[in-house]
């Protein structure tokens, strides 16, 4: 997923989470996704993916019952 896809997905939260998954702070998830030099780049574009994907299959779960 491109990084441009992504910040359309972004809502509030995710950095949050994203940066606890990898135990990073908000803050620091937020310029790691920025800075594509950080060392915690990809972890944190690897981590939001996985938080859309499972938002996705929880909206459409949910739609389903």
């Amino acid at each position: 997923m491109e990084l441009s896809q992504i910040r359309k997905k972004i809502v509030r939260g995710d950095l949050l989470i994203a940066g606890k998954m990898i135990g990073i702070t908000r803050q620091n998830a937020k310029m790691a996704l920025v800075r594509k030099g950080s060392k915690y780049h990809e972890r944190v574009k690897a981590a939001l993916i996985k938080i859309y994907a499972s938002r996705e299959a929880l909206i459409s779960e949910s739609r389903n019952q």
